[in-house]
């Protein structure tokens, strides 16, 4: 979930060192530059800035946005509850370990926050080129297009936030491939077809865990796949565009109207032809309760966590009538102690979807085994409620609570 409003490109570097001389690449960036404006007809007001970073100052540059855009009590209250269900192993270091795959896959950047393009020194220009045509093009979808405010965490949901990364990774990467395929500097916009970009996009989880990359190849799956997920879901949500007839002219409409939510990434249908937005969820907050974490999760956060323990296409299809949630965690005092709470108010399309993932939830708890904390659960027509806790007693008091404290409201 952090992930989404810190994506870095690194899923094409080579782990290669070669170091490059900062003028050379910079120089380098300002060429790249005019070939993308005349590929995507549409040039940067200002002036492009540019920098050459270390492994060492990419390292303290994450670890500044982590603080910058969540803070320390934040990054920990995710962990907690990503922990709770069963996404993380316990005990891990969440915000050093998001550091760490994030500083190990990046070959490049162009950080919204100041308007500026980094670049990596020690990987050889030859080989940044690509890289650079997709981060170049983020520096287009954040001025000229409004890009960057799309993935404001604290403007959008997580869920939303991580559907509009999709949109601007998907559409980098698409630049990425025009612009490899394009015979040279004049030409313009390489039309790439859908079935091209759906061979990139099956190409990628590979390339994201092979022996170059050990903190990926030895991370928690839900972190594979979150960081996977706007690259390749991305890409497959514009071949499905493509093959509706969209072309790269028409794409620049996805910056005005995006996306809303991963369901309509993961079904294009549900933003193209048929919008299905999502319902909101409300949830009161009791006297003296604590909730360091609250956001609207999402239908990939949920697939994602079935598929930890049951097949992937169970897990899919039980997460496919996903129509809104939100999920929390929660700090409850009982007696001298604080015991911590996951709450979520999920909605469902229809009863059937509500019922399909009641069943798939149980099923999933029940291979954590003995030693998960107590799942507690309510199916009532469209939503299903549930608490995750360490605590049994303290899991069923709240649940017993959350219908009346929970409100679902039309979409926005």
């Amino acid at each position: 979930m952090l992930i989404a409003s810190l994506l870095l490109t690194g899923l094409f570097q080579t782990a290669t060192p070669s170091p490059a001389a900062a003028p050379d690449l910079k120089a380098m960036a300002q060429t790249i530059l005019a070939r993308v404006e005349t590929m995507r007809g549409q040039k940067l007001s200002r002036p492009l800035v540019s920098g050459v970073k270390s492994r060492a100052e990419v390292t303290h540059f994450i670890q500044e946005r982590l603080r910058e855009e969540y803070g320390p009590a934040q990054v920990e209250a995710e962990g907690e509850l990503l922990t709770l269900m069963g996404l993380l192993p316990a005990g891990t270091r969440y915000g050093e370990l998001v550091t760490r795959l994030l500083t190990e896959q990046v070959a490049g950047f162009y950080d919204h926050t100041r308007k500026a393009l980094h670049l990596a020194d020690w990987i050889a220009p030859e080989l940044q080129a690509p890289v650079m045509a997709h981060e170049i093009f983020h520096a287009i979808q954040d001025q000229e297009w409004g890009g960057g405010k799309l993935i404001d965490s604290k403007v959008h949901s997580h869920d939303a936030v991580l559907a509009h990364a999709a949109v601007m990774e998907g559409d980098a990467t698409q630049v990425m491939i025009a612009y490899a395929q394009s015979a040279n500097a004049s030409q313009p916009q390489v039309e790439v077809d859908a079935y091209v970009l759906t061979l990139t996009a099956a190409s990628l989880p590979a390339s994201m865990v092979s022996a170059e990359f050990p903190v990926m190849g030895g991370a928690p799956d839900y972190l594979k796949q979150s960081l996977v997920f706007p690259y390749q879901s991305g890409l497959m949500f514009l071949a499905a565009l493509r093959n509706l007839g969209w072309r790269s002219a028409d794409f620049r409409r996805l910056y005005s109207d995006p996306p809303e939510s991963t369901e309509q990434i993961l079904h294009p249908e549900k933003y193209a032809t048929q919008r299905d937005r999502p319902v909101r969820v409300e949830v009161d907050l009791p006297t003296g309760v604590q909730r360091p974490w609250t956001n609207a999760a999402g239908e990939l956060h949920y697939r994602l966590m079935l598929s930890q323990r049951l097949s992937a296409a169970t897990a899919e299809r039980a997460a496919a009538g996903w129509g809104g949630d939100l999920t929390s965690l929660e700090q409850h005092r009982v007696g001298a102690k604080t015991l911590p709470v996951v709450t979520a108010v999920t909605v469902w399309d229809t009863d059937a979807d509500a019922r399909e993932f009641d069943e798939a939830l149980r099923a999933a708890h029940a291979a954590r085994g003995p030693d998960a904390p107590a799942l507690e659960a309510q199916r009532d027509g469209k939503q299903v409620r549930l608490t995750l806790s360490p605590d049994k007693t303290l899991a069923a008091q709240v649940l017993a609570q959350l219908a009346a404290r929970a409100r679902i409201l039309p979409p926005r």
